[in-house]
Formats: C-alpha cells, structure tokens, sequence
C-alpha cells in the first residue's frame, strides 16, 4: 500500500483538519510541533489539556500526588473507539534465542511467563524505592496469561484490561518503517504537515518518494 493512497491521505486530512480548529488542541505557547508531550501531564492535571492519546510509560510524566481512577478530578484511561474490531497498539522487548538448548529455550520460556512479569515488576519498583502492588507507576506492563493484576497500580490497571481485551495487537507503524522515512521523511513531513508549512497530499507524496526500493 502507497503512503500516498488515498485513504492515508484521507486519514492526514482529517488529523490535521481537527489540529488546525482554535483551541481544540492544547499548545503551549500556540504551537503543537514546539510543544514537550510530556508538558501534557500537567496540563491534564490543571484540565486545560481533556484527553491525550499516549503510551504507559508517559504516565511517569504526572506531577507527584496526582490522583488516578474513576473519581472527579482524577486521571484514568479508556480505549480509544475503533471503525472495526478493538485493535492495540503495543511496543515492548523481544527475546532472541541464539543457540538450540534446553537451557536456552527454558531461559526463553521463562521470559514469556507471568512469574517473570512477577518478578520484573517487584524489581521496577524496588529501583524506584516503591511499595509492591502500590499505587505508584512502576513503568513496566506485562502481556504475560496469569499475570496477578493486584501487583499493578489503578492507572497500570486500565492499562492491562486494555492490552489483555484489544486484538489484534501491533506495533507503530513508524517503528516498522525503514529508518530513513521513519525517523526521516515521515517526522519532518508530519511535522510541516503540523505547522501548515505543507499539506496532507504534498507530505504524503514526499514520504511516498523517500521510500527505498525493495
């Protein structure tokens, strides 16, 4: 699928159409593109910022006593409505085996086990000087069948239920990209996008260039 397909270019018009609307975007400053995403933290706190699509690990960036779960004034997460299914989006570490041996595989397997996700979390924490099954963030997410829910956080929570109910899971599409569009033409042509500096066909088509041949 071209970057520059219709239904991307679509999607680009779209975002962009509803980043371009007066104050329906929190900026610092006026400026999205010159605006730190982990700034939004407090924004969401002071409720100048409602909503904001990030991953686990921003929730580091809340100020200390910020509240989290379903009561007034609190932080808490929901699934973003999808047009079909309940697709996730995820990141996290793989596990390579390098040699075939028993101990190695068994090494691999325990990688995959919620005693390892026990184990991880109660290390994060411990890093952190934090109390297990607190409700400080420890930073660490486990997809891991049989993982105890009780050793995470209320916010770590809404987390689980979200990657343990989405499918299918996957990784961000930039991630995936060759680096040079990745970290190359895709950021700064959707951050020219961004600034007005250029427009979703036009963006699409530069990033649709930049494409090495396979």
């Amino acid at each position: 699928m071209p970057f520059n397909d219709q239904p991307v270019i679509d999607a680009m018009a779209e975002v962009n159409e509803l980043w371009q609307t007066p104050d329906a975007v929190y900026a610092a400053g006026g400026s999205i593109a010159a605006t730190p995403f982990g700034d939004n933290a407090q924004a969401l706190v002071e409720g100048k910022c409602m909503m904001h699509r990030q991953a686990n690990f921003f929730a580091s960036f809340f100020p200390e006593g910020t509240t989290f779960g379903d009561a007034e004034g609190a932080i808490d997460t929901f699934y973003f409505p999808s047009n079909e299914g309940a697709p996730v989006l995820v990141a996290g570490t793989s596990a390579s085996a390098f040699r075939d041996a028993p101990e190695v595989w068994a090494v691999m397997d325990y990688y995959a086990s919620s005693d390892y996700a026990y184990n991880r979390q109660l290390d994060q924490r411990a890093r952190k000087g934090q109390e297990p099954g607190g409700e400080d963030i420890s930073g660490f997410l486990s997809a891991a069948k049989g993982a105890d829910a009780a050793n995470y956080s209320t916010l770590e929570k809404g987390f689980l239920e979200v990657l343990a109910t989405g499918t299918p899971a996957g990784f961000d599409a930039s991630d995936q990209m060759p680096a040079e569009v990745g970290s190359g033409t895709f950021w700064r042509e959707a951050t020219a996008l961004v600034n007005g500096e250029t427009d979703p066909q036009a963006a699409a088509d530069a990033i649709e260039e930049s494409w090495p041949a396979s």
